[in-house]
């Protein structure tokens, strides 16, 4: 017999289940189909930057305003959101609200910050260019070779690891359908959808929402495509970097326990999970200049993960038509977004509400491409 559901998410990242929580919390009967055994989702590899600081993109135009005043809501609601999780959970998210620091070497680099900086006040950032020395007096570690550092103090990060268990320890409390494997078919009809497994199982839901990562197969690959990147963790000194540091070769993003998350090459179209050697001594080639006494780090761990990026550069959220509502695409976003995507996509699919963000990044502005792998 087939079990029928208000609504079925396809994707158990943190997109896919920050919704799901958002949902559930608001009465709907849900089937979440998480293939994280198979693919494992981008959350896996991601840092947790929350710095909509800088993520405005490149050459300007409304698209991008748009992307950062997402970014800015998003981050305006992570530490209630943080702090709403962890006491539902007990576990703890190591959210960490202590701004994040763009370095230059050169002054090529910090008329590039400066010029980012402006544009970030602009829209409304909470932004200002600082000198290298003030940067070392806020983070000693940093190399003597900084001339400026934008400094961006409402910016914040997260452990996404620690972000993932908590999501599914809070949808797996609720009354919710999991299904452990990847969707293999979608048929929508007038009256509602159906999903069916790999191993053959069937479901149906009023309404089905797709938020998968770069490849899962249910959405066209020019429309989200894998963006490879490698990442490296390695071992500090408790306090020894104790906020996010952008460097123009490499982040580096502290963690509780004495990890220092070093990140990440980006390379389009790939889709393999094999971990890049040269990527990865490129990254703590590029943290070393950022902090010289990481040369010494002992290295913990290595990975790569794939990002979901589209042919803008923006999430793609709203209805694709037919039941269907898309949630995708967020690249290296995704953690940043997750609050705000979940919160306007709820509003859509339970009241028909469209907010000023979601009529930026509908589907829609793709045409005939998005509609047409879901209607």
């Amino acid at each position: 017999m087939t079990k029928t559901f208000d609504i079925a998410i396809i994707g158990g990242g943190v997109i896919g289940l920050t919704l799901a929580r958002a949902l559930i919390r608001r009465g709907a009967s849900l089937a979440l189909f998480d293939a994280g055994a198979v693919i494992p989702p981008a959350t896996n590899a991601a840092a947790g930057m929350l710095a909509p600081s800088f993520e405005h993109g490149e050459g300007g135009g409304a698209l991008y305003d748009a992307l950062h005043r997402f970014g800015a809501r998003a981050l305006s609601l992570w530490p209630g959101y943080a702090a709403a999780l962890e006491e539902e959970t007990g576990v703890r998210i190591d959210y960490r609200g202590d701004g994040v620091l763009g370095v230059a070497f050169t002054e090529n680099e910090a008329k590039e910050l400066r010029e980012q900086a402006v544009r970030t006040s602009s829209l409304g950032g909470d932004v200002s260019m600082i000198s290298g020395d003030e940067a070392r007096a806020m983070e000693p570690a940093l190399s003597k070779d900084i001339v400026a550092a934008l400094w961006a103090p409402r910016d914040a990060q997260v452990d996404p690891r620690r972000l993932l268990i908590a999501l599914r320890a809070a949808v797996k409390k609720k009354v919710v359908q999991h299904f452990p494997e990847k969707v293999a078919r979608i048929v929508v009809q007038a009256a509602g959808a159906s999903c069916t497994t790999k191993s053959g199982e069937t479901v149906a839901a009023r309404e089905i929402v797709l938020a998968g990562g770069a490849v899962s197969g249910l959405a066209s690959k020019e429309l989200v495509f894998p963006v490879k990147g490698d990442a490296v963790a390695v071992e500090i000194e408790e306090g020894a970097v104790t906020r996010v540091i952008r460097a123009p070769g490499a982040y580096l993003c502290p963690k509780a326990g004495g990890r220092l998350v070093i990140g990440a090459s980006e390379e389009r179209g790939r889709d393999d999970l094999s971990v890049d050697a040269e990527a990865i001594d490129a990254l703590k080639s590029g943290a070393t200049q950022a902090v010289p006494t990481l040369g010494q780090a002992r290295e913990i761990e290595r990975w790569t993960g794939l990002r979901p990026g589209t042919p803008d550069g923006a999430p793609i959220l709203g209805r694709a038509g037919n039941g269907v509502y898309l949630a995708l695409g967020h690249y290296r976003n995704g953690v940043l977004h997750a609050p705000a995507s979940a919160e306007d996509m709820a509003a859509l699919i339970l009241d028909g509400r469209t907010s000023d963000d979601l009529q930026s990044f509908n589907p829609s502005r793709f045409g005939a491409l998005a509609m047409a792998e879901h209607g």
